[in-house]
């Protein structure tokens, strides 16, 4: 039976564990990563491991949170402190996304062993995920919002909109499907097809959109300035001249 440790004890053992996960994980993979290769450098016996975590799937999620605060600050850096041009943050930010997936130790093992990533999404808590997804994320997520603010992003939550931009790093995880000559310029054009989409529309209804000024004496004068008349259709123009010669037999 596992000895009892203190409170103390148990955030050691647990910030010994999460170094030795991203040092083993990232060298070995998750699959082939050993709980007693997690355990070797923390100086805990196998069985105490199973007082921290329930297994190994999920002392990797616990080392991917860890990650994520420099993500984050990578991610930033490498988008919204680039460019002041909203969707040209957003391409960056999704070429961010896949690189760091691709390059990133910790992250890269979704991209070895295909049952690595069916064995992780098994043993994922969703819920909780979801749950700290908000925290996780904020900086990215106030990115977003302050976006919005200025009308240069789509209406919607900062979260779910995010969560979309996130698809790009389906690429990185099914890069082995996809033939190598246009695996880059189709990762390119998605990002700009999902940024368009995410702020063309935005941009689009702040031109269009009244404003305040805009009286109702000044809509007819709006509309006279519409380019297509009624002369501009010939089937109209033809039963123009017909009702103009109406009118001229008539009044003769």
């Amino acid at each position: 039976m596992p000895r009892a440790f203190t409170e103390t004890e148990k955030e050691t053992i647990r910030g010994r564990l999460i170094e030795s996960g991203r040092e083993c994980f990232g060298r070995y993979g998750l699959a082939k990563t050993t709980i007693e290769d997690l355990v070797k450098p923390a100086r805990i016996a196998k069985a105490s491991f199973y007082l921290f975590y329930e297994s190994k799937e999920a002392l990797y999620v616990e080392t991917v949170i860890d990650e994520i605060p420099a993500m984050m600050e990578r991610l930033l850096d490498a988008s919204f402190r680039t460019t002041n041009d909203t969707r040209d943050a957003l391409v960056l930010l999704m070429k961010a996304m896949v690189q760091e997936i691709e390059t990133n130790p910790i992250t890269r093992v979704l991209l070895g062993d295909p049952s690595d990533l069916d064995r992780l999404t098994a043993s994922l808590d969703i819920e909780k995920i979801l749950r700290q997804a908000s925290t996780m994320f904020a900086p990215l997520i106030d990115e977003i919002r302050k976006a919005q603010a200025q009308g240069e992003i789509v209406a919607g939550d900062p979260q779910e909109l995010l969560y979309t931009l996130g698809l790009i790093k389906m690429y990185p995880v099914n890069k082995r499907r996809v033939p190598e000559p246009i695996y880059n310029t189709m990762l390119d054009r998605s990002a700009r097809v999902i940024a368009d989409g995410l702020t063309c529309p935005a941009k689009a209804g702040r031109v269009g959109r009244p404003t305040a000024r805009t009286s109702r004496r000044q809509a007819p004068a709006i509309r006279k300035e519409n380019p297509v008349s009624e002369m501009d259709s010939p089937a109209r123009a033809a039963r123009a001249t017909k009702r103009a010669a109406r009118k001229k037999g008539k009044g003769q």
